[in-house]
Formats: C-alpha cells, sequence, structure tokens
C-alpha cells in the first residue's frame, strides 16, 4: 500500500501541469493566451474561429494565408505590430501536429482503380 506522504507528493507533482494547460475560450474555441484578443477581432470578423484550429500552418503558411485575404478576400492591411502579434499567436498555438504513425502514401505510387 502506497504511503500518505507519497501519494500527497504525486499529487503535488500533478498539480502544476493541470495549473498550466492552455485555457480555451468556450465561444471560439481559440487558445486564451497573448495575441487571443487581437486573432478574435481580426479574425473572427469575416470566419469562425473554426477555420484557425482546423488549419493549421507554420509561421510562413500564416503569413501566405493573411497575403491570400488580402489580396482576394478584402482583408485590409494590418499594421505591422498588429500582424506580427497575430502571426506569434497562431505560430505559437496552430501550427502542423505530427500525424500518424507513420508518412502519409506519395500519390504518384497509387493505381488507378479499374472494374472488371
Amino acid at each position: 500500500m502506497i504511503s500518505l506522504n507519497k501519494a500527497v507528493a504525486v499529487v503535488l507533482l500533478i498539480i502544476p501541469s493541470f495549473s498550466q494547460a492552455e485555457q480555451v475560450d468556450p465561444q471560439t474555441g481559440l487558445i486564451i493566451d497573448q495575441g487571443f484578443d487581437t486573432v478574435k477581432k481580426q479574425c473572427t470578423v469575416c470566419h469562425s474561429a473554426k477555420l484557425i484550429v482546423q488549419n493549421r500552418a507554420t509561421r510562413q503558411g500564416w503569413m501566405e494565408t493573411i497575403r491570400w485575404m488580402q489580396e482576394t478576400q478584402g482583408l485590409q492591411q494590418l499594421d505591422q505590430d498588429t500582424e506580427q502579434e497575430i502571426l506569434n499567436y497562431l505560430a505559437t498555438y496552430y501550427v502542423p501536429e505530427a500525424q500518424g504513425r507513420r508518412s502519409p502514401l506519395v500519390i504518384d505510387q497509387w493505381r488507378p482503380y479499374k472494374a472488371n
């Protein structure tokens, strides 16, 4: 049987990890941290925050997405500080994640399906 002191020590080791967990805004699903308010204000005016959460990208990818929205979707030019704050936030919390246990198959190795 585990002693009370050991049980307390284990609990004390676990508690800090829960307190450092990322808080998520229940309205948008975005992580609440530095830059959250700016992203919410600038991005969710035109589209759902789900687009951010679902479409992860590198910092360069997010910058290209912003440029695409400016060129084709009517997004206004952002001042440099605002753009950097948005990019810092997105590049911290919405970057590509490792997927699966193996690399995706290369499409050019697939053969077309032929029905008999």
